[in-house]
């Protein structure tokens, strides 16, 4: 599906999943874009099931093309409702599954005698029968019999006197009556939100940004689909954000609980003060502005700017896990980018009186002195460029120096370039802590991009982040938790979790009179097997 062709934002326009009648047929007028998957995600139902319906539908279909759409089958008839100019998503609403009870052992107190009786042993009986006679388990006779020995407990004897314990059931009825504490149950919130971010659409040639911002749209969409099928229930629009004005004026906006944007700065001032107005919930997801939560309660920014903070957090986390490594740092002259990372991580190193080393490119020879053969080897390059990463490792292959557990320590523009350097990175166990990542061999990035294949006909723009992930775990973590939260989300925003593809959420306060800041940090470890580690802070 082409660019030109996805009319899929307007100014007062989004769109409508319909709760379909399970009793009968429906009809579906096909829009652009629109495949046989993408459909069958929208109404709950398989592309088979489509298919059946429709005698002689194959995999290609065409735009306005209308098709029968199957009724799903064990859901309550609901009426169906055509979409209007103005749409919205409607996520159809479930029960929540109710805990199951667990089986308990109760367990006697020091009130209750542990003998409800005494028995006298007849011939031939064993503690298997008797247990069988007072309805008692051989285990529990062992228990209040400890004069029998495990090792024989087949060996009483006629005339031997046992202690018979009270059963479960006559325990559970001497336990003494404790007053229910009053469980509050939190009634599900629909969730109402927009998402206004820079999708181009008066550009005749969508540019880099407008491409990646659908992504970031169409992977809220993937996420809202499968919140659909949880139960979670809400409507979203989506708007331009070169039209924010005219937006901000939509009677709708004032009713919405959250809003996703904008990506210029102008904008997001202009979203903060219509939300802080409104008592709306403001999500930034690109910008790492310092100051984008001061003075402020309702803004949440998803992208921090690294400092020394963020940078000394990492470095202690790192310390701790390899408490006896020994750091070289390498000095390229030439390729100085990352000069402030090193200086911070030296002045870490010092402030814990943690040794380290330095090496000079151009002197690469000095450094098998440098090298421990009893401790982790760590190499810390001065820049973060695939030049400077392939010299260093073109050095390390000339001085042969497989005696030495060599290891590499660098940073997250590491990501953009590992694929191409996979087993240098194997080899050297390449570790880089960063706030975002997408692990290529984890299944659920497979299966993830095999959605939106299918869904819009092509992958994701080739970015990091990839920005459609960015969008799915954005409206996974606020709006599944703004659902089951409602009022208490701000307040428990600390506590909550959601599963992530690439960018982990962990909120906090920036300080007492400001907004909420995502500091989730990963440590990211390619390992010789081929396999890759990734630890959140």
């Amino acid at each position: 599906m082409g660019y030109k062709s996805m009319k899929i934002f307007s100014v007062v326009c989004a769109f409508l999943f319909i709760c379909m009648s399970a009793w009968g047929q429906s009809k579906h007028e096909i829009k652009a874009g629109e495949t046989l998957y993408s459909i069958s995600q929208t109404y709950g139902v398989s592309v088979q099931a489509i298919q059946a319906v429709n005698p002689g539908l194959g995999e290609t279909i065409m735009t306005g093309q209308t098709i029968n759409i199957p009724a799903k089958s064990g859901v309550t008839a609901k009426s169906t409702q055509e979409p209007t100019q103005q749409q919205h998503i409607i996520i159809r609403s479930t029960d929540l599954n109710q805990n199951m009870p667990v089986a308990q052992t109760v367990q006697a107190s020091a009130d209750i005698p542990p003998c409800k009786q005494t028995y006298e042993v007849k011939k031939k009986e064993t503690l298997y029968s008797i247990a069988q006679q007072f309805e008692v388990t051989v285990e529990e006779i062992l228990a209040v019999n400890p004069s029998i020995q495990p090792d024989k407990k087949d060996k009483i004897k006629k005339g031997q006197v046992l202690c018979i314990p009270y059963t479960q059931a006559e325990l559970a009825a001497m336990q003494p009556v404790e007053e229910e504490e009053e469980v509050i149950i939190k009634e599900p919130v629909p969730v109402n939100f927009a998402v206004i971010m820079p999708f181009g659409l008066s550009q005749q040639k969508k540019t880099r940004e407008a491409i990646t911002m659908i992504d970031f749209y169409e992977g809220v969409m993937m996420a809202v689909a499968e919140m659909k099928r949880d139960g979670v229930s809400g409507k979203v629009y989506a708007y331009d954000e070169e039209q924010i004005d005219s937006v901000l004026a939509l009677p709708q906006m004032k009713t919405v609980n959250l809003i996703i944007g904008a990506k210029e700065a102008d904008n997001i001032n202009k979203l903060k003060a219509f939300t802080e107005k409104n008592n709306i919930s403001l999500v930034v997801p690109l910008s790492s502005s310092t100051t984008l939560v001061n003075n402020t309660h309702n803004v949440y920014q998803v992208n921090q700017k690294m400092g020394s903070d963020i940078y000394n957090r990492a470095f202690a986390s790192f310390s701790a896990m390899h408490p006896n490594a020994n750091y070289v740092f390498v000095n390229i002259e030439e390729q100085m980018d990352k000069a402030d990372y090193t200086v911070l991580l030296k002045n870490f190193l010092n402030s814990e009186e943690i040794s380290y080393s330095n090496c000079d490119f151009s002197d690469m020879s000095n450094l098998i002195e440098l090298l421990s053969k009893n401790k982790e080897n760590y190499i810390i390059p001065s820049s973060s460029t695939k030049t400077a990463f392939d010299r260093l490792v073109k050095k390390l292959e000339e001085l042969e120096l497989d005696a030495f557990k060599l290891n590499l320590f660098g940073y997250p523009d590491w990501q953009a370039f590992a694929d191409k350097s996979i087993d240098a990175f194997k080899k050297y166990q390449c570790t880089f802590f960063t706030s975002f990542y997408n692990n290529p061999n984890d299944t659920e990035t497979h299966a993830f991009n095999l959605r939106f294949r299918n869904s819009f006909g092509r992958d994701q723009y080739n970015t990091y982040p990839r920005y459609g992930m960015l969008g799915y775990d954005i409206a996974n973590f606020f709006v599944r938790n703004m659902y089951v939260e409602g009022e208490d989300f701000a307040a428990n925003i600390e506590n909550l979790t959601s599963e992530s593809l690439q960018n982990p959420m962990h909120f906090t306060h920036k300080n007492s009179w400001s907004g909420f800041i995502n500091n989730a940090m990963m440590f990211v470890k390619y390992n010789p097997d081929g396999t890759i580690s990734v630890k959140q802070l």
